[in-house]
């Protein structure tokens, strides 16, 4: 069994970067406390407001793909408009109300007034789940299917249990058109390379946390830290939106000078539950973010959980990792969790402790990303580790005689920090303060890191791309 990390289960070693303390816990409630119960579906005024909510806190400008436009093999999807969505008994008693809760209705439901039987109703129209019978479930099906003209609810068993009335009165009134405009947040912050990492979580999902606009919260605490340092090495971009759709309009209307700048890709997901974190490569597995994600991880958790490309979840890195980009993209999210899809992915099922650890992780990911250098050894022979009692006190796991040999000896002027970490099951963190140290007494140099063409991964250990 997997335990949920609790705040006393990390690693006693001392980062050179403490955890995150400046989290600014009322910009992520501000965030969620206005958004989350809205009607946010692909295309939709209310998923507008959440655009242009995150447009105006981060400086970022909005892509717009119009429904029905054609962005690579994807239609955008339709316009949904939603005044009023109520069913309710002859006597005029309401049942259940769209204004309740948006997860009541039926994703793309269409305008209906009128009786409908008790049968009916319950055959084609309602939504429920016996095994859990206080919740009820999201129906988002149809809003990836554009041809579907349906309406239904989605309703707690134990209400449903209640609905013995032989007719039953419907209101919908809803517009399902193309007037509207899918839109994509880009939030674009330079560095000194045009090589860029770029974050991603989803606008959409009404009435949902974690799914979402949860993970919008944590990437925006990082967009806050990447913006307020001196200098980035890597330049960033955040790119949120609806699933799917927003990876397949940025990918149809950016100029191909700037996707040729996206190197590494993250995308967010489910970030906010109680679940324990883990992560899912990217196709090939073995690209520079991968081996950084990796380590963070291992190096933070006692468990390291790693699923190939689409074994945690499946969303628009499917997209920037697919044919004909092939931009290594990882995910980065957390188990399976019991609210999942329900109307339980509230916000009193947000672990706060969870917010911070994500955001923690994702600033160490960051933090390789901007600090790892070629450390050039700067003498010959072993270390006379007794003269540097320093290297005790800062890295105790790295001041043997046997462990400082081993990095030693694969510290050929080529090999990074992260290089080293990888190749020797280290640390990331560790290996860079033990050469910080040395660089600090005049027994090593710091090099810059140069990308490289294998930072991008091989096919030769792709489970995917093997077929497996």
């Amino acid at each position: 069994m997997v335990v949920a990390p609790q705040p006393g289960s990390r690693s006693s070693f001392l980062y050179p970067m403490p955890v995150h303390s400046d989290l600014d816990m009322g910009r992520v409630n501000d965030l969620l406390e206005r958004h989350w119960k809205l009607n946010r579906s692909a295309v939709n005024a209310d998923t507008d407001v959440l655009a242009r909510y995150l447009a105006d806190r981060l400086g970022a400008r909005i892509i717009e793909a119009k429904s029905g436009e054609e962005c690579l093999t994807w239609t955008m999807p339709n316009h949904w408009r939603v005044r009023k969505g109520q069913l309710r008994r002859l006597s005029g008693e309401v049942v259940c109300d769209f204004a309740d809760n948006p997860l009541h209705l039926w994703t793309h439901s269409i305008g209906f007034r009128g009786i409908v039987s008790r049968d009916d109703l319950l055959a084609n129209h309602i939504q429920t789940d016996p095994s859990r019978p206080e919740e009820f479930l999201y129906y988002y099906r149809n809003g990836y299917k554009p041809a579907e003209r349906q309406w239904g609810f989605s309703l707690p068993h134990r209400l449903v249990e209640s609905l013995t009335d032989p007719q039953y009165e419907v209101e919908i009134d809803a517009d399902l058109d193309r007037e509207g405009s899918l839109k994509v947040v880009d939030a674009f912050l330079p560095g000194e390379l045009p090589d860029t990492v770029f974050i991603m979580a989803h606008t959409c999902h009404p009435a949902l946390v974690s799914d979402g606009i949860g993970c919008i919260a944590v990437a925006n605490e990082l967009f806050h830290l990447l913006n307020a340092r001196p200098r980035r090495r890597y330049s960033y971009r955040f790119l949120y939106g609806p699933e799917y759709f927003a990876a397949a309009a940025y990918l149809a209307k950016a100029d191909p000078e700037t996707i040729a700048t996206l190197k590494f890709g993250i995308y967010l997901d489910m970030l906010t539950t109680n679940e324990p974190i883990g992560f899912q490569t990217s196709v090939r597995g073995n690209s520079r973010v991968d081996h950084i994600v990796r380590n963070v991880l291992s190096s933070h958790r006692p468990l390291l959980i790693e699923r190939p490309s689409r074994a945690l979840w499946g969303n628009d890195e499917m997209f920037y990792d697919g044919p004909g980009f092939n931009i290594p993209t990882v995910g980065l999210g957390r188990l399976m969790h019991r609210e999942y899809h329900y109307n339980t992915d509230d916000l009193a099922h947000v672990n706060h402790y969870h917010v911070r650890e994500s955001l923690w992780i994702l600033s160490r990911v960051v933090e390789v990303f901007e600090t790892d250098y070629v450390p050039v050894r700067g003498f010959d022979g072993p270390l006379y580790l007794s003269r540097y009692p320093q290297l005790q006190a800062k890295v105790p796991a790295l001041s043997t005689s046997a462990a400082s040999h081993r990095l030693l000896m694969l510290a050929d002027g080529q090999a990074s920090c992260q290089d080293l970490a990888q190749t020797l099951g280290l640390d990331y963190f560790q290996v860079r303060t033990f050469f910080d140290e040395l660089v600090g007494l005049g027994l090593a140099a710091r090099r810059e890191r140069p990308p490289t063409a294998a930072d991008l991964g091989s096919d030769q250990v792709a489970p995917l791309l093997a077929g497996r």
